[in-house]
């Protein structure tokens, strides 16, 4: 396996670690900022990963994700809290 899709694989396991932890520990609902970090972190190595692989679209689809997830990701840092 290429250590760049496995780091890939691991950085989204930890960012849904965080998630679960989130979740069942804390019991909210929120999105932990942990998850789409990890996504746009995991996201731009897939893509490097495709790119590297001579996969064209499959880069650019992973870079689309990038850019999803780095909007949820910008948007969870800059909201404000209600209270």
């Amino acid at each position: 396996m290429n250590p760049m899709y496995l780091a890939a694989l691991v950085i989204t396991i930890i960012g849904w670690a965080f998630q679960l932890y989130e979740t069942l520990v804390k019991k909210t609902r929120n999105i932990n900022i942990a998850l789409p970090a990890a996504y746009v972190v995991a996201t731009v190595l897939f893509g490097g990963n495709s790119w590297l692989g001579g996969d064209v679209s499959a880069a650019a689809l992973d870079w689309v994700t990038t850019i999803l997830a780095l909007i949820v990701f910008i948007f969870l840092l800059t909201r404000r809290k209600v209270a």
